[in-house]
């Protein structure tokens, strides 16, 4: 009798911890997705005399290297927020609701707060680097299939994001300290 209560006990407990393991996956991918989406959105509209999903579909390696380097920016600073947000999902907290309320609240605000960030960053070093190289336009070079524009941009944005990742960082998990204020 005492063997088959905990072997339900541990059938139950193992149900419950792969679905946690699901729930943060998809938590994870939804996320993920909302980002990529976001980096991509704010490349579209900086770029507004590219259609680049015409561009990639014919081949464009410039485009889609450029396209590329964003969305990598873009998970570098969100992806530890994400990280953040599926710890909780996958783990169990002993949080009563309302705890597991402000918890979740934290971390959505500092996603949005590495979303943003990840905008910013992106939009300025476009924007520097356009200005910094007043004889070239890069959106047409880019248009034409500049592999070397592309790579200009891209290993920019990637150095902007490095640079910067660790005192956004430190930011970052500064908010993410003040839970234990309101936990």
């Amino acid at each position: 009798m005492f063997k088959s209560l905990l072997m339900e006990d541990i059938i139950v407990q193992v149900v419950v911890d792969f679905i946690r393991m699901i729930a943060g996956i998809i938590a994870a991918l939804v996320f993920s997705a909302g980002a990529l989406y976001t980096g991509m959105n704010l490349l579209d509209r900086l770029t507004s005399g590219i259609d680049e999903w015409k561009e990639i579909k014919k081949g464009n390696a410039a485009v889609g290297l450029l396209y590329a380097a964003v969305m990598v920016c873009t998970m570098v600073l969100v992806g530890p927020r994400i990280a953040d947000i599926v710890y909780p999902i996958q783990n169990d907290m002993e949080l009563l609701a309302g705890e597991l309320a402000v918890l979740f609240l934290f971390l959505v605000v500092n996603y949005l707060l590495a979303l943003l960030a990840s905008i910013f960053l992106i939009y300025l070093t476009i924007n520097v680097v356009d200005r910094i190289t007043p004889d070239l336009e890069e959106l047409a070079e880019l248009k034409k299939g500049n592999l070397a524009v592309a790579m200009i941009l891209s290993v920019a944005l990637l150095l902007v994001v490095l640079a910067t990742s660790t005192g956004l960082e430190n930011v970052f998990s500064m908010i993410k300290s003040l839970e234990s204020l309101f936990i």
